[in-house]
């Protein structure tokens, strides 16, 4: 297990390069809140702050804004379309971002010159459909299928909604405010804030308000991995495994899982097959990680919330060694 500790490196101009961090392959530390995390192709990593409406891409040590705020004279603001509080995001398969907007209710795709279009949503309720039809209640998290399929932690609702090529979204399960296994509605969540997909077309999910991993088959049947409520924190297998409000997960290259053990501020790798849990990274002081994405050479791109100031937020990118 790596343990991160000490102040927070100094974040120099804007936009900010790497430091160098005891115990991690790299660490990039910027100011503002991270959401979400992505790995694009060619190996960059992304990451979303919430609070600034920003999407960052990090290039030569560098973070280099793709998507950010209008402002007066600022070439953004003749776009049709800007992104409230980008949260969770992913890559699909041709390439394209895809990101959770929470504030916004939806569901967005941005082009690689910055251009968001509307894949679905756009209107707090619930409600499935086509494109701007469907309606989301604070939806957090994205992931993409090896044919393009989008799965959305539709967090408000306590559901899990699918978005296929044609923008058509459909309720794959939950249904209220509870913890339950089952089929469909009969599998149930709470505030579920993060979710990836499998090659084989499986979702696991951070169940946060359940503090719980849970497995969605493609045929909608949800059965729990590890934890269970109330929480806690420590390692074990299955339902003794202790989590405290988890909010990223990751399906690593052998099909097993990472996950942001937000609440307790540790990274946690669970056998899927065993449900056996292992703490593989503890952050101390005022760090919590936030999401997670799967870089290709096996290890795992962690976006860490840091809080010296509680009216100055951090961010912070660290990579730990994955498994092949």
């Amino acid at each position: 297990m790596t343990t991160l500790s000490g102040a927070p490196p100094a974040t120099g101009s804007t936009p900010p390069s790497f430091a160098s961090i005891l115990g991690a392959e790299a660490q990039l530390s910027f100011r503002g809140r991270p959401g979400g995390v992505a790995i694009a192709s060619d190996g960059t990593m992304w990451v979303s702050d919430p609070l600034g409406g920003t999407i960052w891409q990090v290039q030569d040590g560098q973070m280099i804004p793709v998507v950010r705020p209008s402002r007066s004279g600022d070439p953004a603001s003749t776009k049709s379309m800007r992104l409230l509080s980008p949260s969770g995001i992913v890559f699909g398969p041709d390439g394209t971002l895809y990101v959770a907007d929470p504030s916004g209710q939806r569901v967005c795709a941005v082009s690689p010159d910055g251009l968001i279009r509307l894949v679905a949503g756009g209107t707090n309720g619930y409600s499935d459909g086509l494109g701007a039809d469907a309606q989301f209640r604070y939806p957090s998290d994205v992931a993409a299928d090896t044919e393009g399929t989008l799965y959305v932690t539709d967090t408000g609702n306590d559901r899990i909604r699918r978005i296929t090529l044609d923008r058509n979204v459909t309720t794959m399960a939950g249904s209220i405010y509870d913890f339950g296994d089952g089929r469909g509605p009969h599998g149930r969540f709470r505030r579920p804030g993060a979710l990836d997909v499998g090659v084989d077309g499986t979702c696991y999910v951070a169940d946060t308000g359940n503090n719980a991993v849970r497995v969605i088959a493609p045929d909608g049947d949800v059965a729990t991995l590890a934890g269970s409520p109330p929480g806690g924190d420590q390692d074990g297998t299955g339902a003794d495994v202790g989590l405290r409000w988890p909010t990223g997960i990751v399906v690593g290259p052998r099909g097993d899982v990472w996950v942001a053990d937000h609440g307790n501020g540790a990274v946690r790798h669970i056998d899927v097959g065993t449900g056996a849990s292992e703490t593989v990274l503890r952050l101390d002081g005022q760090r919590w990680p936030v999401s997670l994405a799967g870089r290709g050479d096996g290890s795992i791109a962690v976006a860490v919330a840091e809080l010296p100031d509680v009216h100055a937020p951090r961010g912070a990118l660290l990579v730990i060694g994955g498994r092949s």
